[in-house]
């Protein structure tokens, strides 16, 4: 019976080898098929666009491959029984078509109609229409089209495909961001909480004052998860709205620590996200090692909107210039790595649609962020 069981044991394993191992190469021959089509010109341009050179390149490879297709198609006439006007051009449609996109293979089924009607259709070096020439034609036409036809959807499924891939993959990658973000908010919760008490117990007189004010700050504290909570749902919120509810955790509201300037601007759900953990991550850190770690400390955010015109009018963007000053404190000197913190900040205002720049300036960090208005406005 020992045996028999660890026959069957031996057996089982060596199935569940086998299943990974074919599973293993299914998906090596997957990734290397999806690794050639994105490079195959028709199905990089399917997801991406193409250029005006690359436009004519496809264009010029159309013209080559038919007049390649015609040289065969001559050469090899005399071997052919009457009935085969398009044995060459068909594949050359195809393959243009493949690795070169549609427009290019209407350009090689022009060129390759054109000569197999006057060299290979009855009465030969004519354009003369005929019953016999209009039926050749006809199918020709048919035949193409149904492979055209073939070949789009299945470009149209492929930049699906693609957008779909890219649009997971960004998701997944956000989703770690924000797990990677709420463990390092576990981690700072107690030394934020300390920080308030210690920040609290500064300006209360009494017992009873410092615990409405920290009341009141756990309290907004609440209010920020909810306002995040409320943006994932598809909720919008002005920008001073989103900036007060991530600072007022840190016993920030406006006035004479907090001072901001610029115009209304309401904010879509993703980005209500990533300018609360902007905002929270560089309040956190002004509160540690900034200007607020000072009494005289204060915050200066600023914003304002500028038009950037381009050649084509139609292409001009509006960009928001924000920037978050720390003034009273000590100076700001870089460090010699960056930490999860300066990552988070950096990947975030990327996610803005723009770029984050941090000033290490001796009256205290300046950090700057340019945003796509279009990224960012609901």
């Amino acid at each position: 019976m020992t045996g028999s069981n660890s026959e069957g044991k031996a057996k089982g394993f060596a199935k569940s080898g086998f299943r990974s191992f074919g599973a293993s190469r299914f998906f090596v021959r997957e990734n290397a098929v999806v690794s050639f089509l994105a490079r195959v010109p028709a199905f990089r341009d399917a997801v991406h666009g193409s250029t005006t050179g690359q436009k004519l390149f496809g264009y010029t490879a159309a013209v080559i491959i038919s007049g390649f297709a015609s040289l065969v198609r001559f050469l090899v006439d005399d071997y052919l029984p009457p009935g085969f006007p398009y044995l060459t051009f068909f594949p050359a449609v195809i393959l243009t078509g493949f690795f070169f996109g549609i427009y290019p293979a209407m350009l090689t089924t022009l060129i390759s109609g054109i000569v197999a009607w006057y060299w290979f259709i009855p009465p030969v070096e004519s354009f003369a229409l005929t019953p016999q020439s209009i039926t050749a034609l006809a199918f020709y036409v048919a035949v193409i089209s149904i492979d055209l036809g073939l070949l789009q959807l299945l470009l149209n499924a492929y930049s699906a495909q693609m957008r779909a891939t890219e649009e997971l993959t960004k998701n997944l990658q956000l989703q770690q961001l924000v797990s990677e973000e709420v463990d390092h908010r576990m981690k700072n919760l107690l030394a934020t909480t300390s920080g308030l008490i210690a920040l609290s117990q500064r300006y209360a007189t009494t017992p009873q004052q410092l615990g409405t004010q920290l009341r009141q700050r756990i309290q907004a504290m609440g209010h920020s998860i909810s306002l995040l909570r409320g943006s994932l749902h598809g909720g919008q919120s002005d920008i001073r709205d989103v900036i007060i509810a991530a600072l007022e955790p840190l016993g920030l509201s406006r006035g004479d620590r907090l001072a901001f300037e610029g115009e209304q601007i309401s904010l879509n759900g993703s980005s209500v996200i990533a300018l609360s953990l902007i905002m929270h991550e560089l309040g956190t850190n002004a509160f540690k090692y900034g200007a607020l770690s000072s009494d005289h400390g204060r915050i200066l955010l600023t914003w304002n909107t500028r038009r950037v015109e381009a050649e084509d009018a139609e292409a001009d963007e509006t960009f928001v210039d924000l920037a978050w000053q720390e003034q009273g404190g000590p100076a700001a000197t870089a460090p010699e790595s960056h930490g999860f913190g300066t990552e988070l900040v950096r990947r975030m205002g990327q996610s803005l649609g723009g770029e984050c720049h941090f000033e290490y300036a001796p009256s205290g960090l300046v950090v700057r962020f340019t945003m796509r208005l279009a990224s960012i406005q609901a």
